[in-house]
């Protein structure tokens, strides 16, 4: 069961009621209900809970969208509207409150464990992207200043101690001198001479700021990114007596900067990756759901005039069926494993585990009468048997489905010559083209036009595993019927024993 908890506010019991059962259902904690945005704002901080699911249109003084506006403001709890429907003003309000999705009435299941996972998802990356934003901020602030005086005509009188630091000279070195010889600066990208801030203030009497991309060139020649502001000392008289100058080092800034545009690209690309993951599931489980549910309907309606072969046969295909949803919940539950679990590599036996999966694929093999040749040495490598296996089983499940007529399939391997071993998988099929091989191994989505009868998750889980056992993945054919592909992949030699 997750520990997710998640608070309903809905005004109708009976809708209430059947998302209480689904939430459960889909394993879910339900953190409270209310019916009205008073009692869900007074019950909130209580509840505690992870998101709240939203009815746009709610009875009494505040309707779902101003109840979510307090919510957001008060608790940053993220938010899923329900609605059957809404007007055009209602919606546009709604999306002035930044949720985190919007769910139509009746609800799917499958849209509403999908919604809640990537609105949780999402939210949390959010909260870790403004951690790191306030620690990247607090830091910024904490960095120490350099301070330097200047009298009326330009010449050092004071530097701290990270100004001396920055610019290489000494105070007592610096004294007296002009303050270009000490505070020397030049635009970075051209490295001509920036604007002197300091005669500028003495020149204009004015509070002013260093360019942008300027840079400190210190004594010993060490450039160093800043920015600065400088001002005029006044004395009682208002007149210009020297100037102070504050800069600080912006290197680490520039960094800063640069990570949090990393780590910005790197949520939007897990974004991506889990609404396209969502997708996949819900399609992928529906294919072989759809035949259950209509066989299971015709059974339940005609099953006194169905023939008792005709029985046996529907319900192969509700077997056949089922199996498939198990195989595609294997496989997702192996790419959930493999976002977290490390494994150390280990020396294979290939021959054990290349049997092992021919084992698993009998049925297959023995269905498509496909003839599979195994060579009887394999080059060692290292990696991790279970995975590996599963790899095998993919590449030739694939082959047996989508090799020739029977299916002739040859697996082989050879040393790579760059400390990594090569696997392989040729079939007699019709091939792919270079723009079908471009779409192979792309996370979450469907293998190519030709191999749109598989689930689109075994490639995937290839690619994905190889990443973590430090393998490559290819795919090679001429595109030519009766020539087929070959599928590879790489795995690190194992040391001479």
């Amino acid at each position: 069961m997750s520990d997710k908890r998640i608070f309903i506010v809905e005004d109708e019991n009976v809708v209430a009621l059947d998302i209480q059962r689904r939430l459960k259902r889909l394993g879910y904690q339900v953190a409270g209900v209310a019916s009205t945005g008073e009692t869900a704002l007074s019950q909130l901080s209580a509840a505690n809970p992870d998101l709240v699911l939203m009815d746009i249109k709610l009875k009494g003084s505040m309707d779902g969208v101003t109840t979510a506006e307090r919510v957001r403001n008060e608790f940053e709890i993220p938010i899923v509207y329900l609605t059957a429907f809404a007007d055009g003003p209602t919606i546009q309000r709604a999306s002035l409150t930044e949720p985190y999705g919007y769910l139509l009435k009746p609800l799917e299941e499958r849209e509403l464990h999908s919604t809640i996972e990537i609105a949780l998802y999402k939210h949390k990356m959010e909260q870790q992207l403004k951690e790191k934003e306030q620690l990247l901020y607090t830091t910024l602030r904490s960095i120490g200043d350099a301070v330097i005086a200047t009298d009326a005509g330009g010449h050092i009188t004071f530097m701290n101690p990270l100004a001396e630091k920055l610019t290489g000279w000494t105070q007592a070195d610096a004294m007296g001198r002009p303050s270009p010889q000490v505070f020397n600066i030049n635009y970075g990208a051209n490295q001509q001479p920036a604007t002197d801030p300091i005669a500028k203030v003495l020149a204009e009497k004015v509070l002013t700021y260093l360019e942008n991309d300027v840079v400190l060139i210190a004594k010993d020649g060490t450039q160093t990114p800043i920015d600065d502001s400088a001002a005029p000392i006044q004395d009682e008289h208002g007149h210009t007596v020297g100037v102070v100058l504050i800069f600080r080092d912006i290197s680490g800034r520039k960094t800063a900067d640069e990570q949090l545009r990393h780590y910005t690209k790197e949520l939007e690309i897990r974004n991506q990756e889990l609404d396209a993951f969502a997708h996949t599931v819900a399609h992928d489980l529906q294919s072989p759901l759809a035949p259950i549910v209509g066989i299971a309907e015709v059974l339940q309606e005609n099953f006194e005039d169905i023939p008792p072969e005709e029985i046996r046969k529907y319900l192969g295909s509700i077997v056949r069926n089922g199996r498939k949803m198990a195989n595609i919940i294997e496989e997702l539950m192996l790419l959930a494993q493999l976002h977290q679990k490390n494994v150390t590599l280990q020396p294979l036996n290939m021959a054990q585990i290349v049997s092992e999966a021919l084992i698993v694929l009998l049925p297959l093999t023995d269905e498509y009468r496909a003839r599979i040749s195994v060579p009887d040495d394999w080059p060692a490598a290292m990696g991790y048997a279970p995975w590996v296996e599963e790899i095998w089983i993919n590449y030739i499940s694939n082959a047996i489905k989508y090799g020739g007529h029977p299916p002739k399939i040859k697996l082989g391997a050879e040393a790579a010559g760059d400390g990594s071993v090569r696997f392989w998988v040729r079939d007699n099929g019709d091939g792919l083209s270079k723009a079908q091989q471009a779409e192979l191994f792309t996370p979450f989505t469907q293998l190519s036009q030709v191999r749109a009868k598989g689930h689109g998750l075994g490639l995937s889980i290839v690619y994905r595993i190889l990443q973590k056992l430090g393998g490559t993945v290819a795919v090679s054919s001429a595109g030519v019927p009766g020539q087929g592909c070959e599928f590879s992949f790489t795995l690190p030699a194992a040391p001479p024993q």
